[in-house]
């Protein structure tokens, strides 16, 4: 249409074919654009710049939507968010489905017991001249006699006394089961779902954010700017699904074999005689299943180094990266395994984070 308007946006569809090492290769592109293109005469052609992926020709594209000289920064950005978009509405539809199968099965969660009461045997004839009684007959239809019949006890009941277990003062000494409580569950997964939103947004930002400043930046090519952010982006990726990797590894339990420290020193960038000089807690354990773990702390952050001792046995709760001693009869302190909050030993909930102390 050669007397459109500038600026005025457009359908543009093009069919288009190249030839690649003596074969014929075709495509068809359709896109908004307010370039205007005159119409063409039958068997009348027009050359133009087609892109293809080397190893396979049949992935082609005129080179106008895919040369970022060529789109322009609107595009670029376009192109930068859609597959941040698509993501994003993947993992919302991953999770609605999740929720409609959660909620299908609360709906075919089965009925509460039933209670039923049995009556006994030997409430069934009377004890003095064996005549059969009826159901809840207080006399003796044969002689006249009273019965006293036992008040029927339900049977869920019963078998609930008999399992359950019996009840004791919990003392300090031993590991806790409250780390299996849906209370600290609930706040294990919610951990998760923090350290998760934590990981996208140290992905996303550098992927947008430098990209935008290799647009508005004359002197940062956008080149240069999309390689660091891709980079920067993945290296965040990794890092954090590595650290959730190790939240679902199982328990351990171990013996404190060691202690240790040593002056260390690292350089702080910039002059070369910008050095610093710190010291480095190490607490040795041997697990149960024969591994070496070491605890790395520094300078006054020597918060278990100082907690545990040689010979104390430990448990590792890999869903908060915590430690619990298994012997606190001693203490006067103790750690929140959820936010290692310091707290009085006399505590049964942390007094930051109001979580249940293991004790």
């Amino acid at each position: 249409d050669t007397t459109a308007q500038e600026n005025r946006s457009r359908t543009i569809s093009k069919g288009y074919w190249f030839v690649v090492s003596g074969k014929e290769y075709r495509g068809y592109v359709m896109y908004q654009s307010d370039e205007a293109w005159p119409s063409l005469t039958e068997d009348e052609t027009r050359s133009e710049r087609i892109r293809y992926l080397g190893i396979f020709p049949y992935v082609n594209k005129p080179a106008v939507l895919c040369e970022f000289d060529e789109m322009g920064e609107a595009a670029i950005i376009y192109h930068i968010l859609a597959p941040i978009g698509y993501l994003l509405l993947l993992i919302l539809v991953i999770r609605t489905a999740r929720g409609g199968k959660k909620k299908k099965k609360a709906a075919r969660k089965p009925a509460a017991p039933q209670i039923f009461e049995v009556r006994s045997d030997k409430d069934m004839f009377c004890p003095n001249c064996e005549s059969k009684l009826p159901e809840g007959a207080e006399f003796c239809i044969g002689c006249g006699k009273a019965v006293n019949l036992r008040t029927p006890e339900p049977m869920e009941a019963s078998q609930a006394a008999s399992s359950a277990p019996p009840q004791g003062d919990a003392g300090p000494v031993g590991f806790s089961d409250r780390c299996n409580s849906p209370e600290i569950l609930a706040a294990a997964q919610k951990n998760k779902k923090s350290s998760i939103g934590c990981m996208w947004i140290l992905v996303f930002v550098p992927l947008i954010g430098f990209p935008i400043a290799g647009l508005l930046m004359d002197d940062f090519p956008f080149g240069e700017s999309l390689v660091i952010g891709v980079g920067i982006a993945l290296v965040m990726l990794v890092v954090n699904l590595l650290g959730l990797r190790r939240t679902k590894q199982p328990m351990w339990e171990g013996v404190v074999v060691n202690k240790y420290s040593k002056e260390k020193s690292e350089h702080r960038g910039g002059e070369d005689d910008n050095w610093r000089t710190y010291t480095e807690y190490n607490t040795i354990i041997n697990t149960d299943a024969g591994k070496k773990k070491t605890i790395v702390e520094k300078d006054s952050g020597r918060h278990m180094y100082d907690y545990l001792s040689v010979g104390d046995r430990v448990r590792f709760h890999p869903r908060f990266g915590t430690y619990e001693k298994y012997d606190k009869s001693k203490d006067r302190i103790i750690y929140c395994n959820v936010c290692s909050m310091i707290n009085p030993i006399q505590n049964d909930r942390c007094k930051r984070c109001n979580n249940l102390l293991f004790k």
